[in-house]
C-alpha cells in the first residue's frame, strides 16, 4: 500500500530544504494566499516605482526632455509597434502575414513573432498612434512589474519565509542591470525577465508532481512571448531544477520522474510555441548572415567583478548581472550561513559561479546565444545571473543568516569595492550604494535576525523596502545620467517629428497604390530606418533582422544602398530602380519641417516582359546597369570607358578596375582624382561603386557622399551630373581612406527619352489592367492573351505562390530578382499570387500535436481514476 508520506511529492516536500512542509487548513491557505498576492502586487508596484523615479529624477522620456529611444529603439521597435498600431485599427497595407509597406513587400510574420507577442506590446491599440514610443515604455515597465511579482511567487517555492522579504529581491531582480541598460530599451526581452520566474515555478510543478496542463502553458506562453529570451530562461530552470534534484533527499527513480514530467511539460509547451520557433527560426535562416561580424565575449575578470555593484555602466560590453544591493550582500553572505546545509551552500555557489564563467567562454556563450554570437550585445543572457544570485540571496535569507555570516558578506562586499575602484563602469553612483546602501542593508538585516517581536520586525522591514527602494531607483537615476544621448551628440526628444507629421499626412489617402505607384519616402532618413512603416506609403526604409538572403542581394544587384550588413535597406535614389519598383511619388523635406512630393509616371505594381526580354537587354553582362536592363525590358543606359584624367592610369592587379589610393600610401584628404567619359550630351550620368568610401563630383551635379564599408554598408547607385553638350563627362573622387578602388564600368549614362518611353509603354499596352493587393496576396488583370512574364514589383523570396488563369499555383520564378510569373506558351489574362510565411504549416501541426499532448493531461487522471475503480469493484 502506498501512503502520502512516500509518494514522490511527499518525498520531496521532506526534504525540507526544497519546499517546507505541506500547509495548514483551508482557511489558514485563504489568509496565506492573500499575504503571498498582496507581496507579488508590492514587489510589481516597488519595481516599477523605482524605475520609474529614476528616470523621473534625471528628466528621462516619459518624464522629462532627456530622450530615451536612441539606437534600435528609435529605428525598430517603436515603427514596429507604430505598424501593430496599424494592424488593430485596420489602416495598415499588409496583414501579419506581409508587410506592403517597407522594403518594397516583405515578409511579416517572423517580426510579429520576434518584436511584438511581448502580451503588453498589444496594448498598444489603446494609445495614440503617435505614442508608439510611450507605448514601448509601457511593455518594458510592466513587464518589470509582472517579472517581479512572479519572483516573489517563485522564491517562494524555493524556501518558504517571509513574502515581504521576497518581494524586495524580487525587486532587485526586475530593475537588475540588464533590464536597465539592454532590456528595457528592447522591449520585448523585457519578456526573458517575466519568463524566468514563471518557468521556475513550472519546474516547482513538475518537482511536485501538480499542475501539468499549466506547467505546460506557462512554457509555452513564455516562448510564445518571446522565444529568444524563453530559451535562455528555459536553461536556467533546468539548471535550478537539476541542483534540487541533486540536493534533494530523494531515490533516483523519484528524480527520474520529475525530470519525465518535465521533460513532458517542456517539449508539449515548446509544441504549443511551435509556429513562433519554426516561423522565426526559418526566417532567420534566410536571412541576411552576421557570422561575418566579429563578437568577443571576453571581459576582463575584475571588469566583471565590478558589475556586481549596482549602478555600474560598462562603456565596452560586459555582463549587466547587478540584480540590487540586498541581493548582492546576501549572495555574498552565502558562503558563511552555516545554517544552510553545506551541500546546499555549495550547489548554489557552484551554480553562480559556472553560470558566470559561462557567458564569457565563447563556446558556452554561444549556446545560451543559440548557437552564434550575436551581432550587437553579447551578453543578452545576463538577468539569467541577476535571477540566479536572487535565489541563492533568498536561500540565505530564508534560513535567517546569524550576525557573523553578514558580517562575512559585508566583508567581502567591501574587498569588492576595494578591488574594483577605479574600474571604468564603477561610478560615483555605483560607490554610493554600495557604500550608503550596503551599509544600511547590513545593519537592517542585523537588527532584523536577532530576534525582534512582530512591531519591531514590521518597522525593520519597512526600513529595508526604504533602502530597497531608494537604491533602486538611485541605480536607475544614476545609469539615465551617465547614459544620457545628449552628451554624445543632438539627440531627437520624439520620435514621431514635426517632419514626420507632415509626412505623413502627405501620404495619406493612397489606397490605390498598386495602379498608380507607390509612395517613398526618398533618400535619406525622414525620423528612423523604419520610415515606411512609421510614416506610411510603401517605401524602401526597412531595418530588420529577417531582411532575406533573396531581398537583400537582389536589391543591391539593381542599384540599391543598404547597411548593417544588407539588414537595413535604404529606399531608391535612382529613376529606373523607381521604375522597377513602381514608385511615383516621392517625398522629400523642404526647410526644418516641410515635406515636397514629387510625382512622376509609374508603372503599375504588376507589368508583363515579352520572352526573351532579360536577355535581349542584359548588356555588359554582369553590371548593374545590364541587370536593371534587363529587368525593365529596354535599353537604357551607355557604359563608357573611363579614363582617369592627370597621371596614366592605374590597375588593380587582383581584377579589372582603378586604383584610387592603396593601403601602403595613406590618404590625402585634399586630392581628386578625376575620370572622364564620352557619353550622348544630355544624359544623366549615375555612379555605381557600392564598396567606395568616399566623395565624388562632377561640374554639373551636386557632391555625393558614398559610405561604402564592405560587407556592412553598400553604397547605392547615385547621380552625379548631365553630361554636356559636348559629350564629354568628366568627374573626381576623394577617397576617404586607404584601400579605395573604382570598380570598371562604374558609370552608367541614362537616356532618360528611352526610360520615359518604356514606362509608357509598360503603363499602357505592357501593365496590368488593373492590380488589388490583399494582406498577403496581389492579383492583376492583364491584357488578353499576355505572353512571357507577369512581373511584380517585389523581391522573389520563399513564401510566395502563384497562379495564371486560375490554374495549379507553382513558385514563382526569380526576374533579376523580382518576382517572375511564367504566363506559358499560351498566354494568360490574369495572375494571382499569395504568401505563406514558411514554417507556418509545420508549426500549426506542431500546436495541434501540443493540444492533443495537453488533452491526454487532462484526460489522464480521470481515466486513471475510472480504471482504479473498476478493478476496485472487480475485486
Amino acid at each position: 500500500m502506498i501512503t502520502a508520506s512516500t509518494t514522490p511529492a511527499a518525498k520531496l516536500r521532506a526534504a525540507g530544504r526544497l519546499l517546507g512542509p505541506a500547509g495548514p487548513g483551508a482557511a489558514d491557505n485563504r489568509v496565506r494566499a492573500r499575504r503571498e498576492a498582496t507581496a507579488a502586487l508590492t514587489a510589481a508596484f516597488l519595481a516599477m516605482a523605482a524605475y520609474c523615479a529614476g528616470l523621473a529624477a534625471h528628466g528621462t522620456y516619459p518624464f522629462g526632455p532627456a530622450p530615451r529611444a536612441v539606437n534600435d529603439l528609435r529605428h525598430q521597435y517603436v515603427p514596429f509597434h507604430t505598424y501593430l498600431w496599424d494592424l488593430q485599427h485596420g489602416t495598415a497595407q499588409g496583414d501579419l502575414f506581409f508587410n506592403w509597406q517597407s522594403g518594397y513587400g516583405v515578409g511579416f510574420l517572423g517580426d510579429f513573432l520576434t518584436y511584438l507577442t511581448n502580451p503588453f506590446s498589444w496594448l498598444t491599440g489603446l494609445f495614440a498612434r503617435d505614442q508608439g514610443e510611450l507605448a514601448t515604455y509601457t511593455v518594458s515597465l510592466f513587464s518589470m512589474g509582472l517579472a517581479a511579482a512572479l519572483m516573489t511567487v517563485c522564491l517562494g517555492r524555493l524556501r518558504p519565509g517571509s513574502p515581504w522579504l521576497r518581494a524586495l529581491l524580487a525587486t532587485g531582480y526586475a530593475v537588475c542591470g540588464w533590464g536597465v541598460v539592454e532590456g528595457t530599451v528592447v522591449p520585448m526581452w523585457t519578456w526573458g525577465l517575466v519568463a524566468l520566474p514563471l518557468l521556475g515555478i513550472a519546474a516547482d510543478w513538475a518537482l511536485t508532481g501538480r499542475r501539468p496542463v499549466l506547467g505546460s502553458l506557462a512554457v509555452a506562453v513564455c516562448w510564445f512571448g518571446n522565444f529568444y529570451t524563453a530559451a535562455m530562461a528555459t536553461m536556467a530552470a533546468a539548471l535550478v531544477i537539476g541542483l534540487r534534484l541533486a540536493l534533494a533527499d530523494t531515490d533516483w527513480r523519484t528524480r527520474g520522474r520529475v525530470l519525465a514530467r518535465a521533460a513532458g511539460m517542456t517539449v508539449t509547451g515548446l509544441l504549443l510555441a511551435a509556429p513562433a520557433i519554426l516561423v522565426c527560426g526559418l526566417a532567420n535562416s534566410q536571412s541576411q548572415p552576421t557570422d561575418r561580424f566579429v563578437v568577443s565575449v571576453d571581459t576582463e575578470p575584475l571588469t566583471y567583478l565590478s558589475m556586481l555593484i549596482p549602478g555600474t555602466l560598462p562603456k565596452y560590453p560586459a555582463p549587466n548581472v547587478f540584480a540590487g544591493i540586498l541581493t548582492l550582500l546576501l549572495v555574498l553572505a552565502l558562503p558563511f550561513q552555516s545554517k544552510v546545509r553545506t551541500r546546499e551552500r555549495a550547489g548554489w555557489l557552484v551554480l553562480l559561479l559556472l553560470t558566470a564563467a559561462s557567458f564569457v567562454i565563447t563556446p558556452t556563450a554561444k549556446l545560451w546565444q543559440g548557437f552564434t554570437l550575436p551581432h550587437g550585445a553579447p551578453f543578452r543572457e545576463s538577468f539569467v545571473l541577476s535571477g540566479l544570485m536572487a535565489m541563492a540571496a533568498w536561500i540565505c535569507l530564508a534560513h535567517m543568516p546569524r550576525v557573523r555570516a553578514l558580517a562575512g558578506g559585508a566583508g567581502l562586499l567591501g574587498v569588492l569595492v576595494l578591488l574594483t575602484h577605479g574600474r571604468q563602469p564603477v561610478n560615483d553612483y555605483a560607490l554610493t550604494i554600495a557604500l550608503l546602501g550596503g551599509a544600511a542593508v547590513t545593519v537592517l538585516l542585523v537588527v532584523y535576525v536577532r530576534g525582534l517581536r512582530r512591531p519591531g520586525r514590521i518597522a525593520v522591514v519597512g526600513l529595508l523596502t526604504a533602502t530597497v527602494f531608494a537604491s533602486t531607483a538611485y541605480a536607475v537615476y544614476g545609469i539615465a545620467v551617465l547614459h544620457d544621448p545628449r552628451d554624445r551628440g543632438p539627440a531627437r526628444a520624439a520620435t514621431m517629428t514635426e517632419l514626420g507629421q507632415n509626412a505623413r499626412r502627405a501620404l495619406d489617402g493612397r489606397s490605390d497604390w498598386a495602379e498608380t505607384g507607390r509612395a517613398e519616402h526618398g533618400p535619406g532618413v525622414f525620423v528612423t530606418n523604419n520610415d515606411a512603416m512609421l510614416l506610411g506609403g510603401q517605401g524602401g526604409s526597412y531595418y530588420s533582422s529577417y531582411v532575406t538572403v533573396e531581398t537583400a542581394t537582389a536589391l543591391q544587384g539593381l542599384g540599391l544602398g543598404y547597411r548593417m550588413g544588407g539588414r537595413h535597406l535604404q529606399p531608391a535614389q535612382t529613376p529606373v530602380l523607381q521604375a522597377l519598383l513602381s514608385i511615383g511619388t516621392v517625398l522629400e523635406p523642404t526647410g526644418r519641417d516641410g515635406v515636397k512630393a514629387t510625382v512622376r509616371p509609374a508603372p503599375p505594381l504588376v507589368t508583363v516582359r515579352a520572352p526573351g526580354s532579360d536577355q535581349a537587354y542584359g548588356a555588359p553582362a554582369g553590371s548593374v546597369w545590364a541587370r536593371q536592363q534587363a529587368a525593365l525590358g529596354a535599353r537604357v543606359y551607355t557604359v563608357p570607358e573611363l579614363t582617369r584624367a592627370g597621371p596614366a592610369d592605374e590597375r588593380d592587379a587582383n581584377g579589372p578596375g582603378h586604383v584610387l589610393w592603396w593601403k601602403t600610401r595613406g590618404v590625402d584628404p585634399d586630392q581628386w582624382i578625376s575620370f572622364t567619359a564620352q557619353c550622348t550630351p544630355g544624359a544623366r550620368a549615375f555612379l555605381y561603386a557600392p564598396w567606395l568610401y568616399g566623395v565624388a563630383r562632377s561640374e554639373t551635379g551636386p557632391k555625393q557622399g558614398f559610405l561604402g564599408d564592405p560587407p556592412v554598408v553598400s553604397a547605392a547607385m547615385k547621380e552625379l551630373g548631365t553630361v554636356p553638350a559636348d559629350g564629354r563627362f568628366t568627374f573626381s573622387v576623394r577617397p576617404g581612406k586607404d584601400g579605395q578602388m573604382l570598380p570598371e564600368g562604374a558609370l552608367g549614362c541614362l537616356d532618360e527619352a528611352a526610360l520615359d518611353a518604356r514606362i509608357a509603354e509598360l503603363k499602357s499596352t505592357a501593365g496590368a489592367v488593373s492590380v488589388r493587393t490583399g494582406g498577403h496576396s496581389v492579383t492583376a488583370e492583364l491584357p488578353a492573351g499576355s505572353t512571357g512574364t507577369a512581373v511584380v514589383g517585389t523581391t522573389a523570396v520563399p513564401g510566395w505562390s502563384c497562379s495564371a488563369d486560375g490554374g495549379t499555383s507553382r513558385a514563382p520564378v526569380s526576374y533579376q530578382g523580382l518576382l517572375g510569373v511564367p504566363l506559358g506558351e499560351s498566354g494568360a489574362s490574369r495572375v494571382s499570387c499569395t504568401y505563406t510565411p514558411p514554417g507556418l504549416h509545420a508549426g500549426l501541426a506542431g500546436t495541434g500535436l501540443g493540444v492533443v499532448l495537453l488533452s491526454g493531461m487532462l484526460l489522464w487522471p480521470r481515466a486513471r481514476r475510472r480504471l482504479a475503480a473498476r478493478r476496485t469493484s472487480g475485486d
